[in-house]
């Protein structure tokens, strides 16, 4: 995504909406924030790729299908009628998000989007349904587990880097619904996890992989691949690097909580997801790989600091959570 002007507008356009919506105080002032930011990112997909049009059309009709519940079940709620409307509601946020089981939509149209896109859609895009979410007294416990269950096993046979990615999304919507009642756990994770999703994106996308056979063909630049290695440990959650800290963080608001059933499987799906993320370090580091590992020249400093924030930060923040 080139970033002139006009994308600069869209896109702060899109960070205004998102932050109405958080700020808002009634349902009518969070629909309309959702809705700024889902007219501001529509013309950020047309891009010159040639699926980028149906992909956005895709997202547009998703997305209004699901306003128009949540505006309904608003409309119903202020008249008055003997409805349970939160249940509506949950579930036209579900659609927005894209959690199990209204997953498909999303699975569809995030092939045909850059790597730049993805980032919005996967973590800044869900901000403002999270956050009406956790207004409403309903028991999600269904959405979490079909969440992490479908997350983690359906990317288990997959090639393209761009289905994982949301596959792996749809496993930290469910961890993060689990926390649904905190604020602050959840802000926390949602803010390591788009610092992750960030900072893997931009290797890739630098590399041009699509998929995960295409990690082994570059072998001139060993420092990104080192990087790029650490990153994907970071996002399976492997400890100790900041990954880690999600999880933990997710399974010591479950265990307080006695929430017993949903802490083995978010354990057991963890690894799963733990396992197909190491399947791609497989093919980046061990197959194939023409240069020899132990002779890397890391002269960069980036590639140290990307290194030292996932081994140090997990155990500060771990740290700072005792304080919490």
């Amino acid at each position: 995504m080139f970033l002139n002007l006009t994308n600069l507008l869209f896109t702060n356009v899109t960070m205004i909406g998102v932050m109405v919506t958080i700020c808002s105080n009634n349902w009518i002032s969070m629909w309309m924030g959702m809705e700024m930011s889902l007219l501001a990112i529509i013309p950020l997909m047309l891009t010159k790729k040639k699926t980028s049009s149906e992909s956005s059309m895709k997202y547009f009709i998703t997305q209004s299908v699901a306003s128009t519940i949540l505006l309904l079940s608003i409309m119903i709620m202020l008249i008055g009628v003997n409805m349970n409307c939160e249940i509506y509601m949950a579930i036209s946020m579900a659609i927005k998000i894209g959690v199990a089981p209204f997953h498909n939509w999303m699975m569809i149209m995030i092939e045909g989007l850059e790597y730049e896109l993805i980032i919005l859609i996967l973590t800044l895009m869900k901000i403002p349904p999270l956050n009406i979410l956790s207004y409403l007294n309903i028991n999600l416990n269904s959405i979490i587990i079909l969440s992490m269950i479908v997350g983690a096993i359906m990317s288990l046979n997959q090639s393209s880097v761009r289905k994982i990615m949301g596959y792996s999304s749809i496993f930290n919507m469910g961890m993060m619904l689990s926390m649904i009642n905190n604020k602050t756990m959840m802000s926390l994770f949602m803010m390591i996890y788009m610092m992750l999703t960030l900072m893997f994106i931009k290797p890739i996308n630098e590399l041009k992989i699509n998929f995960i056979n295409q990690f082994n063909l570059n072998e001139k630049n060993s420092n990104m691949k080192l990087n790029l290695w650490i990153l994907i440990l970071s996002m399976g959650g492997f400890p100790p690097l900041m990954g880690f800290f999600n999880k933990y963080m997710v399974i010591q608001n479950l265990i307080f909580n006695k929430q017993l059933l949903l802490t083995v499987i978010m354990i057991m799906m963890s690894l799963i997801v733990m396992f197909f993320y190491m399947r791609m370090t497989f093919n980046l580091i061990t197959i194939n790989s023409i240069q020899k590992k132990w002779k890397l020249n890391l002269t960069m400093k980036s590639y140290y600091s990307i290194i030292a924030m996932n081994f140090f930060m997990s155990p500060i923040l771990m740290t700072l959570k005792t304080f919490m």
